[in-house]
């Protein structure tokens, strides 16, 4: 007796399977192809989001890092890292019981300068012993260690790995060399891998901040951030609960430390979501929209994309075994038997599958390709920094098995059915009563209503966040942003190398500042030039309370020290007065121009021209800023009362997504103004270099902390995170769409293939082509109507969960959901109608003869 399974016997049902699907290739085609999106989307999408939140910390004991962090128990919501001296950096290491280790950094900076090239670096300074708590081994050269730190010992700094690469070319012969940075030399000592995420942000460079050589210049020193690791057996609510108590200590013995809310809570929360997650750029100036949530909604979608692709597949293939139902019925009873024929459509579904996974991860492969391009390009760097956004084995292979598993299932029910029962009436009835019949009808229709339906969720969650960022990124700002050039200056004059803007303040840097914008102005290709201290919509929220003498009505305002060309450089509208005069800049008037918003609240419809305001503590708070910036706070001018000359209209200044805040713009009195803007008559990144290179004739030493166009600002910080939403969301809406035609196409040629004969009949007596094509519609449609409306309640159970990512558009909006609705329609019935025609145009005769 010939063995069921051999090593022959397989290779022929291989060669017969191959020869099978080969015969019929569109079907192989269309359910390759169907596969094949899936595996690739989900792959993509899966890699994504464990590179970005799971994988993008490269450490040590990775999830034992944790940040303290300082709740402020008024505002819940409200949480910021901790930020101490160097005295009480050592204080936390000293006396708890719960950290291995702790280190601090900041940000700042560098002007590095390598022969006659000049380039700025995003610079983090961190504690000497910073790289070993890493524990990344460099990919050049040596780290920086604990000796660096100690007094004498030479200047060092480190590269990431994208910096050595863009800005050196990727050549491994700059370790060792000098390069003058921030007007020192330093000596460069290694290059990090391209994994090195660390330290809260994203850095170019790396520098050690000196150990403290006295309890003075420990108490007295730059603030640094904290990141630590939990020892071993810690839980996160046991370091919760002795970090409180330590903060509290360390609280008390600061008492006018503004880092220190009246009433907080100390907490620790794992450096992976904290650094990764939350505390993103985009968070800085009030992002509503986080990376971590968008790539937890992506997951979701992307796992709704892949129950399509399998119930596209699962469909086709029953629609294949329903025609073949009297092929295997002559195979059986010929002799085959059941096990071997049940085999043999087995093996069919298994080289099917294995061909769409080979696709797949073709696809997948180069989709990766393109999201890292994107990923790391300039304006989407806050996103993923040194993190590789590459494919993920465990993850493709997850995706391939689930794959794998759906079709062989999906290949081994109709297999089973069509070799089981009596086979005379197939082999009488023509191969269309075992498998066709009522209920594997009602399969295929159930399953083309469940893709409908869920492509309906996938587009108007695409859609809502579409629709969304359109909103954003069309807000009207009170301004035009176009041809802007920000710069922020910042002098690295401290002897640790921080940006050091206190050095405005003197009479030195004063000049050096005022010579900066002359020779600004000197350029052709500048149309002019402001100066002031806050970034154009994205003011200071947050200041002094402003009253009206002798009425009871107080706001809270913020204060911008603008120059007498602010309003016309910004484009501001003047609703009543005029703008600040040169003399009243020049000689520090006490005048004002308050926005709309704070004009009517202040005054209501009153005409405020000529009245005053007064700014309640002004003395204390402006002491405060100056302190911040190491000033004299009696080195400020002690008035408080302004007169009011102008009204401008509101404009954003508290994030492009928050309304106006009450405003107030003043002459320079209290920090001077760090901030210049410039109006170019030509394309701004053009000339962004040669602006620069005006401002280092005048101070070759200058550190910008900003530097380029403010529409790239706004791309970077407030737009970056929903288009990255949108870039994979999109897509996935789109395939899911093109899912649903492959399957309602598939299932309704199959339908009428079924139901060839009786369209022949009806023709015969009389039924003419449209009545043929609008029988055949209405019976698709009702599929696809139920489908949508199945989709519409999952969408509005659904799309409430991405509230907080929308901005300007309701999570119900009726042009997103009507536009699905629309699309999934008129792609149905597009996948309908040629089936249709097709029917209209059978010849009675031939479809009578049809067996």
């Amino acid at each position: 007796m010939q063995p069921l399974f051999s090593f022959q016997n397989s290779t022929r049902d291989i060669r017969h399977s191959v020869r099978s699907l080969g015969a019929d290739w569109e079907f192989s085609l269309v359910a390759v192809l169907a596969l094949s999106l899936g595996i690739g989307a989900s792959t993509i999408v899966f890699s994504v989001f464990y590179n970005l939140l799971f994988n993008a910390v490269a450490a040590k004991d990775a999830e034992q890092l944790v940040v303290p962090v300082i709740v402020n128990a008024e505002q819940s919501d409200s949480s910021t890292g901790l930020f101490v001296r160097s005295s009480d950096l050592a204080y936390l290491k000293e006396h708890n019981h719960v950290f291995e280790g702790l280190i601090g950094y900041r940000w700042g900076r560098a002007m590095v300068q390598s022969g006659s090239r000049r380039f700025q670096l995003a610079n983090a300074l961190v504690t000497p012993d910073a790289f070993e708590f890493y524990g990344v081994p460099p990919l050049l050269g040596r780290g920086i260690s604990s000796e660096d730190g100690r007094s004498g010992a030479p200047q060092v700094f480190a590269l990431s790995y994208s910096t050595w690469k863009i800005q050196f070319g990727s050549d491994p012969d700059v370790v060792g060399k000098s390069f003058i940075v921030n007007e020192e030399p330093r000596t460069l000592v290694g290059v990090m891998p391209d994994r090195f995420h660390a330290f809260g942000s994203y850095q170019d460079m790396f520098t050690p901040i000196p150990w403290a050589s006295s309890a003075d210049e420990a108490r007295n020193g730059a603030k640094v951030n904290v990141l630590a690791r939990l020892k071993r057996g810690v839980t996160r609510s046991a370091a919760s609960a002795e970090f409180d108590l330590l903060a509290r200590q360390l609280a008390a013995t600061h008492p006018n430390d503004e880092d220190y809310p009246k009433k907080f809570n100390g907490s620790v929360v794992g450096a992976r979501d904290y650094l990764i997650g939350i505390s993103s750029e985009a968070q800085v100036f009030n992002s509503k929209i986080k990376l971590q949530t968008i790539l937890y909604d992506l997951l979701v979608a992307v796992l709704v994309l892949l129950l399509i692709a399998c119930s596209n597949v699962a469909n086709l293939l029953l629609t294949r075994a329903t025609v073949r139902e009297k092929e295997l019925a002559v195979r059986s009873a010929l002799g085959a038997s059941r096990l071997q024929i049940v085999g043999q459509l087995m093996i069919e579904s298994l080289v099917l599958a294995l061909t769409a996974c080979i696709v797949g991860c073709l696809l997948a492969w180069g989709g990766m390709k393109l999201i890292d391009h994107a990923v790391h390009r300039e304006n989407w760097a806050q996103i993923g920094g040194e993190a590789v956004v590459g494919l993920n084995v465990p993850v493709l292979f997850f995706a391939v098995g689930i794959a794998l598993l759906t079709t062989v299932l999906c290949g081994l029910v109709p297999a089973l059915r069509a070799t089981r029962g009596d086979l005379q009436p197939t082999l009488i009835g023509g191969g269309k009563g075992l498998i066709g019949g009522l209920l594997e009808g009602k399969v295929r229709t159930a399953l083309v209503s469940a893709q409908v339906a869920l492509s309906i969720v996938l587009l108007v969650g695409a859609g809502l966040m579409i629709r969304s960022l359109y909103k954003l990124t069309h807000i009207d700002l009170g301004f035009d942003s176009r041809n802007l050039i920000v710069l922020g200056f910042a002098p690295a004059r401290s002897t640790d190398g921080l940006p050091d803007r206190a050095f405005l303040a003197t009479p030195k840097g004063e000049a050096l500042f005022a010579g900066a914008v002359e020779k600004i102005m000197e350029l052709p290709s500048v149309e002019g030039v402001a100066v002031n201290n806050t970034i154009p919509a994205y003011g200071p929220s947050r200041g002094p309370k402003v009253t009206v003498p002798g009425q009871g009505r107080t706001e809270q305002a913020g204060l911008d020290e603008c120059d007498e060309n602010c309003s016309k450089v910004l484009g501001l509208h003047i609703l009543a007065g005029r703008w600040l005069s040169r003399d009243e800049v020049a000689t520090q008037q006490h005048v004002t121009v308050l926005n709309a918003r704070l004009a009517h609240d202040m005054f209501g419809d009153a005409n405020p021209i000529g009245k005053q305001i007064e700014v309640k503590d002004f003395d204390r708070w402006k002491g405060g800023l100056a302190r911040n910036f190491q000033l004299k706070s009696e080195e400020v001018a002690p008035n408080t009362s302004f007169q009011i000359v102008g009204i401008v209209a509101d404009v954003k200044n508290a994030g492009p997504q928050q309304p106006a805040v009450p405003m107030a713009f003043i002459p320079p009195l209290i920090t001077g103004s760090f901030i210049v803007q410039v109006r170019t008559k030509v394309s701004p990144k053009s000339i962004l270099n040669e602006v620069e290179n005006q401002v280092w004739a005048a101070d070759p030493s200058e550190v910008f902390w900003i530097s380029g166009t403010l529409d790239d600002f706004l791309e970077q910080h407030t737009y970056t995170t929903p288009e990255f939403g949108v870039a994979l969301s999109g897509p996935l809406a789109v395939i899911a769409l093109f899912l649903v035609i492959i399957g309602v196409f598939s299932v309704m040629a199959y339908s009428v293939s079924l139901r060839t004969q009786e369209i022949g009949v009806r023709m015969a007596l009389g039924a003419q082509p449209i009545d043929i094509v609008k029988m055949v519609l209405r019976r698709s449609t009702m599929s696809i109507a139920a489908g949508i409306c199945i989709g519409l309640l999952g969408s509005f159970a659904v799309t409430r969960f991405l509230t907080d990512q929308l901005w300007g558009v309701s999570a119900t909006d009726r042009w997103t959901f009507v536009t699905a609705i629309a699309l999934v329609a008129a792609a149905g019935i597009a996948a309908c109608y040629l089936p249709a025609r097709r029917a209209s145009l059978v010849d009675p005769l031939v479809a009578l003869r049809y067996e």
